[in-house]
């Protein structure tokens, strides 16, 4: 077991939201995927040591790897620094049989629970396909981690500090030692103070008044609009454990400049068109469904001022509401035109409320309403045997920059993949998203087979993949595409 020093700091509000989920197994990790070409002499003893050797600049660049969290079960956790790392908790490499794979592995990682007591919140799975040549071999880098330590921007800021440790190794590997049992953490590791020590989080009475009716009062009561549809009610984990399902679907790179160029001459994001392709999908495919509502995560570090590059949790949703009106207009379409116009519209509908939500942070935010939350297990239990909070999420960690020179000899970046898990208590499947500078860009949908069937994932993916013969012209026609 690894030793343990001091406490860093009580966890945050935002923060505490997790060692809560995991209590109650209902949430165990986020997972960013670095996927290379290395050449196939590159021996998996050699690589292990080049990973280990890159843990100790890691643990000075990314504080937040040095922790783990104590007294989860109790309202007040805390952040405590470990002593010392066992490589091998942190470091494995295992083989993969081929790309399909992937998404299995991706599946089972994300089903692992994290061990109990101090231990590390974080892990370096790299899966190595069987090589097709003898010049070049597959890496798949996956950083699990405890979304109590970093978002999913986190993630990507790790894959950027790898990279340069490995780099700095150079050509030169034979330098390199036998990789040691355990690394010593820095003894003056300290964590970025939480968000609300950072900004202040004002929410005005008839925001918090919205979000109390409508979390508590009934629907009778209140007279609200229609249910949406958010797939089977939450059920106790004896009835629903965590099983989770993945799906990738990815856009090649001219492809995916196509739709770029297409969201910019439409003045939208490449989140607005994703996401409008999501409601378009379900729409055609739940006819009998009223509304859809959507959670988008976005990142508060540009009102806290926090780096890009560093490892925290700073992360708030926004939610979208997609009324009966906008789901019938999209089921009246007959063509690929009105397809992609209906398109366009719900993706100007999204953009337009982003920037509201934008405009208006930190004032009356989601995060700030966890100040009158207490108890998180007791908040989260009683969210079982509900509907759930949402139909979808849609996460988009943007595109991950590199250079030749950043990257290691012989290396080359292929994509990335940025993946979540099943959420019994959560949405009914998310979407997340992520892209590699001139390359492809991979959405992974998640799911579990007792919340949603799988032919309305196959739908989601389906549209996805439409979306580049779409807006071009001479593409298929829409009823081919349903």
């Amino acid at each position: 077991m690894p030793a343990t020093s001091d406490m860093l700091r009580p966890l945050g509000m935002l923060e505490k939201m997790y060692p809560a989920r995991q209590v109650l197994g209902v949430y165990n990790s986020v997972v960013i995927t670095a996927t290379y070409t290395v050449p196939s002499k590159l021996e998996n003893g050699l690589l292990y040591n080049m990973f280990c050797a890159s843990i100790v600049g890691l643990l000075h660049r990314h504080p937040s790897l040095c922790c783990y969290v104590e007294g989860e079960h109790t309202l007040k956790p805390t952040f405590r620094r470990l002593k010392t790392i066992q490589v091998k908790d942190v470091v494995q490499i295992v083989g993969l049989q081929q790309r399909h794979s992937l998404a299995q592995k991706l599946q089972e990682l994300h089903d692992l629970e994290w061990p109990a007591g101090p231990n590390p919140l974080w892990k370096l799975v790299v899966m190595r396909e069987q090589p097709h040549s003898s010049i070049n071999s597959t890496l798949h880098i996956a950083l699990v981690y405890h979304h109590v330590i970093g978002d999913g921007l986190s993630g990507v800021a790790f894959h950027r500090s790898l990279l340069h440790e490995i780099s700095s190794i150079g050509k030169d590997t034979h330098h390199l030692q036998q990789a040691p049992e355990t690394v010593d953490t820095p003894s003056s590791t300290s964590l970025l103070e939480p968000i609300e020590k950072l900004i202040s989080l004002p929410v005005g009475w008839l925001f918090l008044i919205r979000q109390v009716v409508q979390e508590y009062a009934p629907q009778w009561l209140v007279g609200t609009s229609s249910p949406f549809w958010a797939g089977m009610p939450t059920k106790p984990l004896s009835e629903c454990p965590l099983r989770s399902r993945l799906r990738l679907v990815s856009i090649q790179a001219d492809e995916l400049q196509l739709l770029l160029r297409e969201s910019q001459r439409h003045k939208v994001t490449l989140t607005s068109l994703l996401t409008a392709a999501i409601v378009f999908a379900l729409a055609v495919k739940l006819p009998g469904a009223s509304r859809f509502l959507g959670i988008t995560p976005y990142t508060l570090r540009r009102v806290t001022g926090t780096a890009m590059d560093e490892m925290v949790n700073q992360s708030t949703i926004f939610e979208t509401d997609y009324p009966a009106e906008m789901l019938d207009c999209i089921r009246k379409t007959s063509n690929a035109t009105e397809h992609a116009k209906s398109l366009w519209t719900a993706a100007a509908y999204f953009y337009a409320q982003m920037q509201d939500e934008l405009t208006k942070c930190p004032r009356d935010n989601l995060v700030g309403l966890l100040a009158y939350v207490s108890d998180y297990v007791k908040f989260y239990e009683k969210k079982i045997g509900r509907t759930r909070e949402a139909t979808f999420e849609v996460s988009n960690v943007g595109v991950f920059r590199t250079s030749e020179e950043s990257l290691p000899g012989n290396w080359t970046l292929k994509d990335m993949t940025f993946t979540q898990g099943a959420q019994p208590i959560g949405t009914a499947f998310t979407v997340n998203c992520v892209s590699v500078q001139g390359g492809p860009l991979t959405m992974a949908i998640a799911w579990q087979d007792s919340v949603i069937d799988e032919d309305i994932v196959d739908a989601v993916s389906h549209e996805f993949a439409y979306l580049p013969h779409l807006l071009q012209q001479g593409g298929p026609s829409q009823d081919a595409a349903r």
